[in-house]
């Protein structure tokens, strides 16, 4: 037995060793923009033509925060070590406000807006909000600040050259105020040119777009002759049309999005090639662009988990492989942290929602709900997420409150979006094994969706199309493989494809007209968002700024105020402590007194906003004014006793408000009965 135990060894001891398999972890093709010139070249003139339509569109929305209003930006060059030092908004606010949980801290687009601004800041001139509030720190400014501001000829106009600027402003200024304070008053009121900035929006969707199709045919090799149904192709063809990417690129501000998606692909693809390589140079590259990208948007720190996936659904990579492909990307988010902890200050870098939750309805749209509405609501917009990206219609870019609806968990839109959202987590993790498409597809939706889910950190709002600008990277690859891979017949394949892009192109072309300007784009979001407060907030604004500001006809004008007005009180029904609201309600009503002098309809404005703000400024102005002029006595004395006795006194319990609109109604008319028997009893007499 023993000498037969002695072969056993002796022939295991001379066999051969397995040679190690020398099949490349992963296999990234030589040629590649050589062999796919047409579909290539397919996917970025359409990426260009689809929105060449917004090279004549003007700044929209945050524009004026990120850009054309931005006091960083507006230094050029020289503002942009600023830019990268403080929080996102000091250059419109001129200080750090802090809004928002966590704050912002996006500098890479705003830097290029400033580089934009040094070239092409200079070439027209707009006198904006930016302008009257640096003039108005001068005393002796401020009332013709104030008279300029209500001056439709020069107000928010573009001027397209300094002469033409400077002529405008002889109608407030003398000759030597303007020639004292010229620099100053060019300085401030350089305006960019808002086509370039829509072009170059437009150039960088392209270079994304191809930047897609290269990652993607990667990811997904070709497993058939007919190129154009390739899942890289379809899936990146898909995502060039959806329209529920015409908020990013057609808002100049929307550039955020586009680099930071742009840096996240990019990292993965320099990650996968160090796969393919194990060259340093691709971790060196990765690392890098990984920081960019951040820069651009703190939401591409979500691919710290979805690379990772992808080398373990694409690639045969090892474990030790796969940490050190990693690695940059921590160093690359540790160095953002700290940047952005430094910027916007904090005693955790690692906390993204440090601060304060708003207790604004317009920058928290759930402060006024219970902690299981809020929860059901936030699912309910994640189901409209799944919703739009399967039917884009109808599209808006105002989602505040309430254009969604405060849900209970006895909604069925609630129940159904939970249980959908909860089976794609089943299915995607049950894929993990197989390495299935779809799987994979599903992880690359849900994981940077979370981070704009407010499910953890509070986004300011209920959901924008923008929000899923990477997700729909994952619905596209979902849906394009059930195209190119999954339907039983090219007849069928096609056919759907084709309905599909003619749906989508339709839709975006339409869409994107939209954002020609504030006016256009309001116009669309008071007929898709009806009840946003927002939305009709803005839409008066517009109506304002564009039409009735301007109109000279004293009929036509004030028709045109009676209209706005609408948008006004309806914002305000919706929101009755809405700030922005009560300011332009205020504005307006003032201007219809000065048409028609009436001054019955204004006082009734008066009440209604001091009943919700106790007081307003630009109220006790005018108040102040009448006073002095010695004009409606009778009805200021009526008003000071409904609003100070019966209102605060009588209704609201509160002595110390009254007072002030007693003794106001006393000033005026101090024998009045009503007023001194109200201030007696007041006073206990």
């Amino acid at each position: 037995m023993a000498k037969k135990k002695s072969s056993k060894k002796q022939f295991a001891s001379t066999q051969p060793k397995a040679k190690k398999s020398n099949i490349p972890d992963l296999i990234i093709e030589d040629g590649f923009w050589k062999k796919n010139v047409i579909p290539a070249l397919i996917l970025f003139v359409l990426s260009i033509g689809l929105y060449i339509q917004t090279k004549s569109f003007d700044y929209v929305l945050d524009d004026k925060i990120v850009y054309h209003e931005n006091a960083l930006v507006k230094k050029g060059f020289s503002g942009i070590s600023e830019i990268f030092g403080t929080e996102s908004m000091v250059g419109y606010f001129g200080e750090q406000v802090n809004l928002l949980p966590g704050s912002r801290y996006r500098p890479l687009s705003i830097a290029t807006f400033a580089v934009e601004h040094e070239f092409f800041g200079n070439h027209s001139y707009k006198i904006e909000s930016f302008w009257t509030k640096e003039f108005k720190k001068n005393p002796a400014f401020a009332k013709k600040i104030d008279r300029i501001s209500s001056d439709g000829t020069i107000y928010e106009i573009v001027f397209p050259t300094e002469e033409s600027f400077l002529t405008a402003l002889t109608a407030h200024f003398s000759e030597s105020e303007i020639n004292q304070n010229r620099e100053q008053f060019l300085y401030h009121a350089a305006y960019s040119n808002s086509g370039i900035s829509h072009m170059i929006n437009v150039l960088l969707y392209g270079l994304l777009v191809l930047l897609l199709f290269r990652l993607l045919s990667v990811l997904f090799p070709v497993v058939q002759s007919k190129w154009y149904l390739t899942l890289a192709f379809v899936s990146t063809l898909l995502f060039v049309l959806h329209p529920i990417h015409v908020e990013a690129i057609a808002n100049v501000k929307g550039r955020d999005e586009i680099l930071a998606l742009t840096g996240a692909l990019a990292t993965m693809f320099f990650t996968l090639k160090y796969i393919a390589t194990e060259k340093p140079i691709h971790l060196v590259l990765s690392g890098v662009i990984f920081l960019f990208g951040l820069l651009a948007k703190e939401h591409v720190l979500t691919f710290i988990a979805l690379i990772p996936l992808t080398t373990y659904f694409f690639t045969k990579s090892s474990f030790r492989k796969n940490a050190i492909s990693i690695a940059p990307l921590a160093v690359a988010s540790l160095i953002f942290l700290y940047m952005r902890n430094e910027a916007i200050g904090g005693d955790n870098m690692f906390n993204l929602s440090a601060g304060g939750v708003s207790t604004d309805l317009m920058n928290n749209p759930f402060v006024e709900m219970s902690g299981a509405e809020a929860l059901a609501t936030k699912f309910y917009t994640l189901g409209l997420y799944v919703k739009l990206l399967l039917v884009p219609h109808p599209l808006t870019h105002d989602y505040y409150p309430y254009h969604i609806p405060i849900m209970s968990w006895g909604n069925i839109s609630s129940i159904l979006s939970f249980l959908l959202y909860a089976g794609m987590g089943v299915f995607a993790v049950l894929g993990l094994r197989k390495k299935s498409i779809p799987a994979y597809g599903i992880f690359f939706f849900l994981i940077p969706l979370f981070a704009v889910s407010n499910l953890v950190v509070p986004v300011g709002t209920f959901m924008n199309d923008r929000f899923v600008f990477f997700s729909s990277v994952g619905f596209c690859i979902i849906l394009g493989y059930l195209i190119s891979r999954k339907l039983p017949s090219p007849v069928i394949n096609l056919g759907l494809l084709g309905v599909l892009v003619l749906g989508y192109f339709a839709k975006t072309v339409t869409r994107t007209a939209d954002w020609k300007d504030g006016y256009t784009l309001n116009v669309s979001a008071i007929q898709n968002s009806p009840n946003s407060a927002r939305a009709n907030l803005f839409m008066g604004t517009a109506l304002f700024k564009k039409f009735a500001q301007r109109e000279t006809d004293t009929e036509k004008k004030k028709a045109l105020l009676l209209e706005v007005k609408s948008y006004v009180d309806r914002a305000l029904e919706i929101y009755p402590d809405y700030g922005s609201g009560i300011k332009m309600k205020v504005k307006v009503s003032t201007d219809i007194y000065k048409l028609d002098s009436k001054i019955e309809p204004l006082l009734q404005t008066f009440e209604e906003i001091i009943k919700v703000r106790k007081s307003n400024a630009s109220i006790d102005l005018y108040l102040d004014y009448f006073k002095n002029s010695n004009y409606w006595t009778k009805e200021l004395t009526a008003f000071s006793y409904k609003i100070g006795y019966e209102h605060f006194y009588k209704k609201m319990g509160d002595p110390l408000t009254a007072t002030k609109y007693i003794n106001y109604g006393l000033s005026i008319s101090p024998s009045d009965p009503s007023l001194n028997q109200a201030a007696a009893e007041m006073n206990g007499q």
